[in-house]
C-alpha cells in the first residue's frame, strides 16, 4: 500500500524545482541545500514532514559525492574535525535549554555575515590556516548543528582556508556534512519523524537531487577556484542573512 502523501502534483512539481536547485548549488560548494530546501518547503508542507525528507536528502547527496569523489577527500583533516563534532553536538544539546535562542542565532547571523563579506573581499587569496583550527572547526559544526540546525559553515569556514584544490576541499566538506546528517538522521528516527510517508517523498524527490547534481557538477569543473570560493563566502552571508530573520521575525 502506497503512503498517502501531503501533497499532490502541483506541489510535487514545485518540490522537484526547489530540491534542484538546492542542489546545484551543494554540487558547486560541497553544502547548503538545506537552506534552500528547508525555508521554501516549509512555505508549502508542514516543519515535522520537511525535515526529515531534507535530511534524508542530504545524506543521499553526501554518499553519492561521497562515493564518487571519495578518493579527493582529505581525511587527515576528517580525523580531527569528526571527534570534536560529536563533542560539540553533545555540548549543543545542553546549551538547548539555556541559551537564549534568539540573541545566540543573531549574534551567529552577523558573525557568519560580517566572515563572508571578508571572504569576498580577500577574493582568491589564499592563506593557509594552522591545523589546529580542525578541532575548533569540528566542535563549532558540531554545536552549531545541534542549536540551529546548520552546521556546515563551520566546517566550510576552515576547510576552504585549510584545502587549496578546489575539488579536494568540496570532497571533505561534504563528507563532513553527511557525517553531520546521518547524526541528525539518526536522532529523528530515535524520535519516530522518519515515518513511511516522508521515505516515500525521499524517493521521489531523490532523483532531482542527482538532476541538480550532475548539472552542479559540470558548473564546478568549469568555474575557478576563486569563483568556487565566491560562492562559498556568498552563502554564508545568505546563511548568516536567514538567521538574522529567523531570529527577528
Amino acid at each position: 500500500m502506497t503512503p498517502e502523501l501531503p501533497f499532490g502534483p502541483g506541489i510535487y512539481a514545485l518540490l522537484a524545482a526547489i530540491v534542484t536547485a538546492g542542489y546545484f548549488i551543494f554540487a558547486i560548494t560541497g553544502f547548503g541545500a538545506a537552506l534552500i530546501t528547508v525555508p521554501v518547503m516549509s512555505h508549502l508542507l508542514p516543519l515535522p514532514f520537511v525535515l526529515p525528507v531534507a535530511v534524508l536528502l542530504d545524506v543521499g547527496a553526501s554518499l553519492v559525492v561521497g562515493t564518487k569523489f571519495h578518493r579527493d577527500a582529505d581525511w587527515k583533516e576528517l580525523r580531527w574535525m569528526v571527534p570534536l563534532s560529536v563533542a560539540g553536538a553533545v555540548v549543543g544539546v545542553t546549551l538547548l535549554v539555556n541559551l537564549p535562542r534568539e540573541a545566540g542565532i543573531a549574534g551567529l547571523g552577523v558573525l557568519l555575515i560580517a566572515y563572508g563579506v571578508y571572504s569576498l573581499r580577500q577574493g582568491g587569496a589564499f592563506r593557509r590556516l594552522h591545523g589546529a583550527w580542525a578541532p575548533v572547526s569540528g566542535f563549532g559544526g558540531g554545536l552549531m548543528g545541534t542549536l540551529f540546525g546548520i552546521g556546515a559553515p563551520p566546517y566550510a569556514v576552515y576547510l576552504t582556508r585549510r584545502i587549496e584544490d578546489k575539488s579536494a576541499m568540496r570532497a571533505t566538506l561534504s563528507t563532513m556534512v553527511l557525517f553531520s546528517t546521518g547524526i541528525r538522521l539518526t536522532v529523528f528516527a530515535f524520535a519516530g519523524l522518519v515515518l513511511a510517508d516522508r521515505l516515500f517523498a525521499f524517493a521521489l524527490l531523490f532523483p532531482f537531487v542527482l538532476g541538480g547534481l550532475w548539472i552542479g557538477n559540470r558548473v564546478h569543473l568549469a568555474l575557478s577556484r576563486e569563483r568556487v570560493l565566491a560562492a562559498i563566502a556568498l552563502l554564508l552571508v545568505a546563511t548568516g542573512g536567514s538567521l538574522l530573520i529567523r531570529a527577528l521575525v
